[in-house]
């Protein structure tokens, strides 16, 4: 498009935005959000499209919210590697064959910028108003995407970047890797030939697994797809077997509709008092629980007597949710807004607080060890 196009998409999604959003300058004042405006306004035509499409990105971004943004996931192509951070270490834990040696490893540079430089300038891209678990999520997917690294001057061009890692033993490996499509089929493999229960079936939005040596039934819960038709499933066979201890894991949920959740596992767990209690219902969260999955998890702490185990959420119990979708006129870009404000606890958190905190170490995950899991199988269960 011409720069009078982008202006015009640019001016609409300004306008929008105070528009519909519950409270647009909750995070960032109005005079910040109009200077950002203006000068990506005067930037437009020395910047092609794709910059000019993250610097709207960082404008949606600039609200600080993790329910407004400018959906970029099948515009931007990414480098096939998935990496998660330990701490302060930011690792590959799955990848295509072709770059299978660097399994493992820890991200050092990317074409010579360290990962530290370029996680800090990751963060204009991402919403900073929710809390730092939501960044640390949102850093590791927004530093392989491959628009984003060349508009911050990363990447020469969206094309390929020159990735650098080392090991545990210092070795260190730089690679030439190139882009995909974003709606590229990958053939993803993973960096242990058993990872962890949590990261197995990565296709399926709900599924679960008996361990009868402890008594326990593992339930992953991933998305709210279809999640009547998972739930009913799911307890028949917890009223045929019934296991001691139930775990439902929403540690990589990203939300939905918090409704299914609550009428199908909230409410149903409710009317078991074998597992409602303390010591038998154990709710795992992280940083990739958002949303929706906030909401249940508020609610299974508040309706049932579930432990929630794991890391802080990604979301606030209180805060800016729900999702008024807009597209921008000439571009055709789709947007989302905070439409709504929700208070489900009294103190203001930056995150769901677990009961017990229970940290992702490199050390464990390395060894295919899930430290949630371990530390409630380790505890006794029921007599």
């Amino acid at each position: 498009m011409n720069s009078d196009r982008w202006r015009e998409d640019l001016h609409f999604l300004a306008k929008e935005i105070q528009r519909h959003h519950k409270n647009p300058f909750h995070s960032t004042s109005e005079e910040q959000f109009n200077s950002a405006m203006a000068a990506l306004d005067a930037r437009i035509p020395q910047l092609k499209d794709y910059e000019i499409i993250v610097g709207l990105q960082s404008l949606a971004a600039l609200i600080g919210d993790g329910h407004t943004f400018l959906a970029t996931w099948d515009i931007q192509h990414f480098y096939p590697l998935d990496m998660f951070w330990f701490k302060e270490d930011l690792h590959v834990i799955r990848t295509v064959p072709a770059h299978q040696d660097v399994l493992g490893m820890r991200l050092v540079a990317i074409n010579g910028v360290s990962t530290t430089e370029v996680s800090a300038k990751m963060q204009s891209v991402i919403p900073q108003g929710e809390n730092e678990w939501y960044v640390l999520e949102q850093s590791a997917n927004q530093m392989i995407r491959a628009e984003v690294l060349a508009s911050f001057g990363i990447a020469p061009h969206i094309g390929q970047a020159m990735f650098t890692f080392d090991d545990d033993d210092g070795r260190q490996l730089t690679v030439d890797i190139k882009s995909v499509a974003p709606d590229m089929k990958l053939d993803w493999i993973h960096m242990m030939k058993d990872p962890p229960l949590y990261e197995q079936r990565p296709n399926e939005s709900f599924w679960f697994a008996n361990l009868p040596e402890t008594q326990t039934l593992y339930v992953n819960f991933r998305s709210y797809t279809n999640l009547e038709q998972h739930a009913h499933r799911l307890w028949d066979f917890v009223d045929d077997h019934m296991p001691q201890r139930l775990i439902i894991d929403m540690r990589q949920n990203g939300g939905g509709n918090y409704t299914l959740g609550r009428n199908y596992l909230v409410y149903e767990v409710q009317k078991r008092p074998t597992l409602n209690s303390t010591g038998c219902l154990f709710i795992i969260i992280g940083r990739g629980t958002f949303s929706a999955a906030m909401t249940n998890a508020m609610d299974f702490r508040r309706e049932t007597d579930a432990t929630l185990i794991g890391e802080p959420t990604g979301a606030r119990p209180k805060g800016y949710q729900e999702n008024y979708w807009l597209t921008l006129p000439n571009s055709g870009l789709h947007v989302s807004l905070a439409s709504r404000y929700y208070k489900f606890q009294d103190l203001d958190t930056p995150a769901v607080m677990p009961e017990h905190l229970v940290e992702i170490f490199w050390t464990d995950y390395k060894a295919g060890r899930d430290s949630v899991v371990a530390w409630i199988l380790s505890n006794k269960k029921r007599e």
